[in-house]
């Protein structure tokens, strides 16, 4: 499917499932939009539960240009996205308390043991999460990649989505080609070979 820029999509809303989070506003829009959504979905073939999509990721054409990100990781270091120009960038929006965002990341340790070394770089937003209860998830889980911070939730409000796990693949030009809403396996050979030919690309 091809589609001019990106939209509002629903997976799994970004809302804690306990506690006074209220996130200036999403809830209510997320809300509002859920039964519209759903139809959405069904009317066009979409799971609407959270098993793994394969290789099915979104085409933007043309492509746009990612809005800028600049976050401290649980390594204390700072990550600008501007920095990887050059590179192909997966940018992942997850969270410890979304189950299907957890469910994916094995797949997507797996894809960025396989593609480091082609010039793509993994890059997993933990979003509304306290960063010590990410920092020990991922050290349970054996995730090598680089995980940065968004304890308050403000970056998606950039991106232009409403649900999780959400991932926009960028180009080498910092440009969203693609993106892919809700859960996926990223070390499918579909997926893998996409993102092989964006980083071989001129």
């Amino acid at each position: 499917m091809t589609i001019q820029a990106p939209v509002h999509t629903m997976n799994q809303p970004i809302a804690k499932s306990a506690g006074p989070i209220v996130w200036r506003g999403w809830i209510g829009l997320c809300l509002f939009g859920l039964l519209a959504v759903h139809t959405t979905l069904v009317a066009a073939g979409h799971a609407t539960d959270d098993s793994a999509h394969g290789d099915q990721m979104e085409i933007i054409a043309p492509p746009v240009p990612a809005p800028e990100l600049q976050l401290r990781g649980i390594d204390g270091k700072s990550y600008r996205l501007s920095d990887y120009r050059g590179q192909v960038v997966v940018v992942n929006f997850w969270s410890v308390w979304c189950a299907p965002c957890r469910r994916e990341m094995p797949s997507l340790e797996n894809a960025w043991q396989r593609l480091k070394s082609s010039r793509v770089v993994v890059l997993a937003v933990a979003t509304q999460d306290e960063p010590e209860t990410v920092a020990r998830f991922v050290q349970n889980q054996g995730l090598t990649f680089p995980v940065l911070l968004d304890p308050e939730g403000e970056v998606p409000q950039r991106w232009s989505f409403s649900g999780i796990p959400a991932s926009f693949v960028l180009d080498r030009q910092g440009r969203i080609v693609y993106r892919a809403m809700g859960l996926r396996e990223w070390d499918s050979r579909e997926i893998i070979d996409r993102l092989n030919q964006l980083s071989q690309a001129d």
